[in-house]
């Protein structure tokens, strides 16, 4: 017999809380990033979910980056939001600037713990991170690392608040290590390995003592200016590549059983005494236990990572046509009879900040036109709160069975679970952009 807080919870007991949408979003916003409702297609099989397919002949991650190879560059926003609370599509999203002396998503870690708490994304028990890696003193790291990125997204295992512990002070710790661990970084940017990046993390939660006991799941990657990108998951957080229309690299959740996935936990030595009083043990699980793949980006990709509260509402084909529709709507992505999709020339105009709001400009200007919170609109700004609005809208709907439905009313039929799941909402989004391309309009 298991004595376990691994399990969120169960379907009797999963309420679906009502959360609202701000009416407030700019009009501008509204018409490109107001989420559509495509019916949800249930999938196969367990095997089928989320897997990652590898690309054969890749480099190894273990080579420094090659002159010969193009040189991206990594533009990333993250849109988040708690259950139960209002979601603001402008106000939600986050975008990640690559010079700013923090991570995106964490205070530097010299802040006490309650103001840690205090000035928390509004993400709930999720966190997120995205940083740049090393400081960019040495030439090599300048050369090699400026363009280098390392990003998660964690849940706080719900459960725990069961035994009055808050899940958000665990994830959003890790995130916070792993954000200092990057940035701190003095190697070759090539050499950190996120599974390596979740352990130091962890390590360190450990040894917090602020944090007593909590558990979470995580998706960790380090991007390199090359366009290797390598990915560590442990539990059934995610991600998805996305490359012109088609879905080229999925991940398959780990998990124990039906809302058991795999995380890392912190559990207190008086829980383990009295669990072992009644024979029982806990479900325990480390970052050596994450998966490990390896993808290759390309000019005008689109690489997700979310948490379960957008993997349980949608599936690979819902965020396929929501990231496609808005690519081809902002002009990104072009789509003709004799071509099919490719990659438009303005996309790096696009990603830039602002680069949404000066391509779809509203209809009257007004002399404070740059302070209005539309200006620091971005292509992946867009992407990321349209795929949390959606999330967000059908789990709310009961009429919309959506993955986690389905998967309850296969494992629980006698519960009738119907519509959506109600939890915490992140989703992380980086857009892939060749630089060597625009040194080349310029003539350089």
């Amino acid at each position: 017999m298991l004595a376990s807080v691994s399990c969120r919870c169960s379907p009797a007991c999963c309420s679906l809380q009502a959360g609202v949408f701000s009416a407030s979003a700019t009009s501008l916003f509204l018409a490109l990033a107001r989420p559509s409702t495509p019916s949800l297609k249930p999938r196969a099989t367990a095997a089928a979910r989320r897997t990652f397919h590898f690309t054969p002949g890749r480099r190894s991650s273990d080579a420094p980056p090659s002159s010969s190879s193009p040189r991206l560059s990594y533009r990333v926003a993250v849109s988040s939001s708690g259950k139960g609370r209002r979601f603001h599509p402008l106000k939600n999203a986050y975008n990640f600037d690559p010079n700013a002396p923090d991570a995106l998503g964490v205070l530097t870690l010299d802040k006490s713990p309650a103001n840690r708490r205090r000035h928390r994304p509004d993400s709930g028990e999720d966190a997120f991170f995205v940083s740049r890696i090393g400081s960019r003193h040495s030439e090599q790291q300048r050369q090699e690392g400026a363009d280098a990125i390392a990003f998660a997204v964690a849940d706080g295992v719900g459960g725990w608040t069961e035994s009055r512990v808050d899940p958000a002070d665990f994830s959003h710790g890790i995130c916070g290590y792993m954000a200092h661990t990057a940035m701190a970084w003095d190697e070759p940017a090539h050499k950190l390995r996120p599974k390596q990046l979740l352990q130091a993390g962890y390590d360190q939660v450990v040894a917090d003592p602020s944090i007593r006991a909590g558990g979470s799941t995580a998706s960790v990657g380090v991007g390199l200016p090359d366009g290797r990108v390598e990915l560590a998951n442990l539990g059934d957080s995610g991600s998805v590549l996305l490359r012109l229309a088609a879905v080229h690299h999925y991940s398959v959740p780990q998990t124990h059983g039906f809302n058991t996935p795999y995380q890392l936990s912190i559990i207190p030595p008086r829980m383990r005494a009295q669990a072992s009083v009644f024979g029982g043990a806990f479900l325990e699980d480390f970052p050596r236990d994450a998966v490990v793949t390896n993808i290759q980006m390309q000019h005008g990709d689109v690489l997700l990572l979310a948490t379960d509260g957008v993997f349980d509402n949608l599936n690979n084909q819902d965020i396929l046509k929501l990231i496609t529709s808005r690519m081809v709507l902002t002009g990104a992505w072009t789509a003709t009879p004799e071509l099919g999709i490719s990659v438009a020339d303005n996309l790096r105009s696009l990603a830039a900040p602002g680069g949404l709001a000066a391509a779809f400009p509203p209809p009257s200007e007004s002399a404070d036109s740059a302070t209005r919170p539309e200006a620091s609109l971005t292509l992946q700004s867009l992407l990321a709160a349209t795929v949390a609005g959606e999330a967000k809208m059908a789990s709310i709907d009961y009429r919309r069975d959506g993955p986690f439905a389905k998967e309850a009313q296969r494992s629980y039929p006698g519960d009738h679970y119907r519509g959506g799941k109600v939890d915490d909402i992140s989703a992380l989004v980086i857009v892939a952009v060749d630089e060597s391309l625009a040194r080349e309009e310029k003539g350089l």
